[in-house]
């Protein structure tokens, strides 16, 4: 196995080639119109003060500046062919959840190069949601019904163009997390040391150049004391592309 000194030389170095080549590339630049999406019935979402850690490792994939209330509020964009979207929303201090799912007009199904706007509107906690800052909201999108969630994250965005897509992991007790690509890219995961971290507390921060367009594999690993606590699989998608 890696040590956890050698993953982190070269995770840096991964990441600085790949930002080498990364200078104003957008990657839904081909993109050319928005289609809205719409509510499948009421906006489901709760608010509780007490709170317990639960769930799943994944919390949330989005680019980084869309892991914020007034991000959400403004409307998240998403390229995908997807009929029905599930969106999860869920605050870092385990205060604030909301699931939704949305249902994506048959017109954008026959225009690949569209966006599909999930707005949320619905919601009825405004004020709240409008008062977590960057890295305090997890935005997680899924392909499908809510009831049908798998491993297949759509990428979240609430602009076009952006540089890297952030993972938000919930530990479980790890002491370190770090992601793999299917590319061989390695690098380590950031931990949340400021605030509530109820729900998710490390961030892996991926370059989309390590991406790049379609479906992309990638494995989330944690460690307790050097002690592997399992892998995760997941796919990444950030455009429409198979």
């Amino acid at each position: 196995m890696t040590r956890p000194a050698e993953r982190h030389t070269r995770g840096r170095l991964g990441s600085a080639l790949l930002l080498l080549g990364m200078a104003g590339w957008a990657p839904w630049a081909a993109a050319q119109t928005t289609v809205r999406a719409e509510l499948a019935g009421t906006f489901h979402e709760t608010v509780q003060e007490e709170v317990s850690v639960s769930g799943s490792v994944v919390v949330g994939v989005a680019a980084g500046s869309a892991l914020s209330g007034p991000a959400a509020l403004s409307g998240l964009i998403i390229p995908t062919t997807a009929e029905r979207i599930c969106l999860t929303v869920l605050s870092r201090d385990g205060v604030y959840f909301s699931r939704n799912t949305f249902l994506v007009p048959a017109e954008r199904r026959a225009d690949d190069a569209a966006f599909v706007l999930l707005p949320y509107e619905g919601t009825k906690r405004r004020e709240l949601v409008l008062g977590f800052g960057p890295g305090e909201l997890a935005v997680r999108a899924t392909p499908g019904d809510c009831e049908a969630a798998g491993s297949t994250y759509l990428v979240a965005a609430d602009r076009e163009d952006f540089d890297s897509v952030q993972v938000l992991i919930n530990a479980f007790g790890a002491t370190a997390v770090y992601f793999r690509t299917a590319d061989g890219m390695e690098a380590d995961c950031e931990e949340f040391v400021e605030g509530r971290r109820t729900s998710y507390d490390y961030r892996c921060e991926i370059p989309v150049a390590a991406l790049g367009k379609g479906r992309q594999v990638v494995f989330i690993d944690r460690e307790r004391y050097g002690r592997p606590l399992g892998e995760v699989e997941i796919e990444l998608q950030l455009s429409s592309e198979p």
